[in-house]
């Protein structure tokens, strides 16, 4: 009997060890995020300058089908879909000091031209063993139809109580957008449970953004794999049950070719534009990390150098809150 027993107790967890597995490993089909970049986040600094601000909101979903993007890659794991929004005001630097004066500098007073940018992509990411493929078609506007301009001025006068600049006047005109961006990445040590390595490439391609960039980093504390990882937007692959904390590093050399937020219109001049394009650049991440369940929190603190050959480096934060559902 007690054979029997053991035998039907065997056969019974065996049946049912897939299925407890499975639903141990079932993540969440929909995620919403919202990001908030800004220099205000750092605090040794108090003016505007170069990447000065952004916003967005992003929807990230999983789906047996979607525009038959699925059928890419058929040694593929799995993957996922994101679509989302994002606002962006570029301003050149010593704006504080000048529209404390009754002069209203002109561009030629300008180290790079205001610009604002607003644009919606759409985004796949593929997942492999011990990669994943970001494939991203986004479409925008640059220029005063963006709204940057009024949405400054907005936070300046009644968030912040900074100045409101003059110079947006003189913004680059309105163009039409679209890039193709593709992200890749690479773990070099999948089975490391609390130091991670990794390697990824980036490349742009149309008239927002002409630039290549490998980069490097790592990652330290308690974390899911890259493919399923907050740090990378991926989040919503990973278990129901699951909890991350963790501090990553990276460092990028940025081959840049084109930049429309600061040479203006691809095809043609644009009297406000600069030239002049500092072909490579470095940039930096500190970021911490922490989700748990279905919440997600990340801050970033970004350094680079300067894309522009007179500028300086710059520096900036980003803030973002995810949560899935």
């Amino acid at each position: 009997m007690l054979r029997k027993n053991l035998l039907f107790f065997t056969f019974l967890f065996t049946l049912l060890c897939p299925f407890y597995i499975t639903s141990q490993e079932n993540h969440f089909k929909n995620q919403i995020r919202s990001t908030n970049d800004n220099d205000i986040y750092v605090f040794y600094r108090d003016t505007d300058r170069y990447y000065s601000y952004g916003v967005g909101f992003d929807y990230s979903f999983t789906a047996d089908k979607f525009l038959g993007l699925q059928n890419i890659f058929k040694n593929k794991i799995t993957n996922f879909y994101n679509i989302g929004v994002k606002i962006e005001g570029y301003t050149p630097s010593g704006i504080d000091e000048f529209v404390k004066t009754d002069i209203v500098e002109g561009p030629e007073n300008f180290d790079r031209p205001f610009a604002g940018l607003l644009y919606a992509f759409l985004n796949t990411t593929y997942v492999f063993d011990r990669s994943f493929l970001k494939a991203e078609v986004l479409t925008g506007i640059l220029g005063p139809s963006s709204q940057a301009r009024n949405l400054q001025d907005w936070f300046h006068e009644s968030i912040s109580n900074d100045p409101i600049y003059d110079g947006w006047q003189f913004q680059l005109k309105d163009q039409f957008l679209v890039n193709m961006n593709l992200d890749y990445l690479y773990d070099f040590n999948p089975n490391n449970n609390w130091l991670n390595f990794f390697g990824k490439g980036n490349l742009k391609l149309g008239n927002l953004y002409i630039q290549a960039a490998p980069t490097a980093g790592f990652r330290l504390g308690k974390f899911e794999k890259p493919t399923h990882s907050v740090s990378f937007n991926n989040s919503i692959l990973s278990p129901k049950k699951t909890t991350e904390i963790f501090f990553q590093f990276s460092i990028e050399s940025r081959i840049n070719l084109f930049n429309a937020t600061i040479q203006g219109n691809l095809f043609k001049d644009d009297p406000v534009s600069v030239s002049d394009l500092n072909n490579l650049s470095w940039h930096m991440n500190n970021e911490i990390h922490f989700s748990r369940n279905r919440l997600s929190l990340s801050v970033i603190y970004s350094w680079s150098t300067g894309v522009l050959d007179t500028a300086q480096n710059h520096v900036f934060g980003i803030v973002g809150v995810a949560y899935r559902f």
